[in-house]
């Protein structure tokens, strides 16, 4: 069962980055919660969310994600996947790269897996 979580999350990753941003819809809740590493922003809602990946890739050319140390935990019908995470991306011009952990809560909704959470 973990890497088939894995295997999801890789899935969601790659729709952002190759700008297939209709096919998250397979991965995120309707109601799901996206909240900012410093807390103070927050996006609920799928279609927000997925805006949020349409309007980042708009104005930014990523040249490399690097996701690694995937670890799930399972608790019934949630999961949580976590990893480690390296990007570049160029944004209006300036070179930029940033590195952190991602943690994605997931929940059973319709027999499938889907992101309710993601900081």
């Amino acid at each position: 069962m973990a890497n088939d979580l894995i295997a999801f999350v890789k899935g969601m990753d790659l729709c952002w980055m190759e700008r297939r941003f209709d096919d998250l819809s397979a991965y995120l809740a309707d109601d799901m919660v996206m909240v900012a590493p410093d807390g103070r922003h927050r996006i609920e809602g799928r279609d927000a969310s997925i805006e949020s990946y349409r309007d980042f890739m708009s104005r930014c050319e990523v040249s490399r994600f690097d996701a690694h140390d995937h670890r799930v935990t399972l608790r019934g019908a949630a999961a949580i996947v976590e990893y480690g995470w390296a990007m570049a991306w160029l944004e209006q011009g300036m070179a930029r790269e940033a590195q952190g952990r991602e943690i994605l809560v997931l929940a059973q909704r319709d027999e499938a897996w889907r992101v309710v959470w993601r900081t």
